[in-house]
């Protein structure tokens, strides 16, 4: 009972947040906007001025903030604005519901990468507005934008056996800004905690719809427990190749398949490390690639 009079009230905050934004006049966009650039506005009252950014992850929709973020009171919806327009609107997702957000746009309340960074998730990729021509022109005129790295799969092999398959993968990450990134490597943290910690590939077969992915039969791999040297200095706009094996997938059967991978740079909150570091910053983020495989 207690968890569904939550629900209904988030549901209800909700129905008003949109109902508000139909009659928002012209008084708030004043008050923010009147320079003209980049605000994030909070329903507690809260606003992340374009000043408060140190720099936005176009790539994995991160903003970075120059201080810890404090709210008043726990919001329940966001506004997005850039040269003087509202770009795009979305609500606080409590992190302790199982339900999708009840937008397009949402924030987690949980902030898994810390107090300073804030990301905008998207449920509808046709109508993505993160990125928006207007936000990012008005945070690249000011130095605010970065485009973070990529990766790509380039070659997949899999060898199934009589009860497991094994699967080989080469991937290339780039670094597309004039910053370096520490980012983890499977020759650094071991080929081991590097395919558990990104959670290896993830398989669909695209003929039955049937799903392949790693067993997780090693009880305590050691990835949690990373330290500086798990990590590989890829310079700036600098890109670097390197594959990696696992048996410890579920048994694949013949057939064409979708496979995706999840790049994955460490969270903040998961350790003690400094982010920044003497010659670059360690990159935290997913970034997502998908390629098509013929299993034989």
């Amino acid at each position: 009972m207690k968890n569904l009079f939550i629900l209904l009230s988030f549901g209800f905050l909700s129905v008003c947040f949109f109902t508000s934004c139909e009659t928002e006049t012209k008084t708030e966009t004043d008050n923010y906007l009147a320079d003209n650039n980049f605000h994030l506005l909070f329903s507690d009252s809260t606003v992340i001025h374009q000043n408060d950014v140190y720099y936005y992850d176009s790539s994995t929709h991160i903003f970075f903030l120059n201080k810890d973020l404090e709210f008043r009171h726990q919001p329940t919806f966001f506004k997005v604005y850039a040269e003087n327009e509202k770009i795009y609107q979305g609500t606080i997702h409590p992190c302790a519901f199982s339900s999708l957000p009840l937008s397009i746009f949402s924030i987690s309340d949980c902030f898994f990468y810390g107090k300073n960074c804030i990301q905008v998730d998207c449920q509808d990729e046709s109508n993505d507005l993160r990125n928006d021509p207007r936000i990012i022109n008005s945070l690249e005129n000011n130095n605010l934008l970065r485009n973070g790295i990529s990766c790509t799969i380039d070659t997949i092999q899999v060898i199934s056996h009589s009860d497991f398959s094994e699967v080989f993968c080469g991937v290339t990450i780039k670094n597309h800004d004039k910053a370096n990134y520490y980012i983890l490597h499977p020759e650094t943290m071991g080929e081991l905690d590097f395919v558990y910690y990104t959670g290896g590939l993830f398989f669909r077969n695209n003929e039955t719809n049937m799903f392949s992915f790693l067993r997780w039969s090693v009880s305590h791999p050691d990835w949690a427990n990373i330290s500086m040297n798990d990590f590989y200095l890829l310079e700036s706009e600098k890109e670097v190749s390197f594959s990696f094996r696992s048996s410890d997938y579920y048994k694949m059967e013949t057939g064409d398949y979708t496979a995706r991978f999840r790049f994955m740079g460490i969270y903040d909150d998961q350790s003690d490390l400094n982010p920044v570091q003497p010659n670059g910053r360690i990159w935290i983020g997913e970034s997502l690639t998908l390629s098509n495989i013929l299993v034989k």
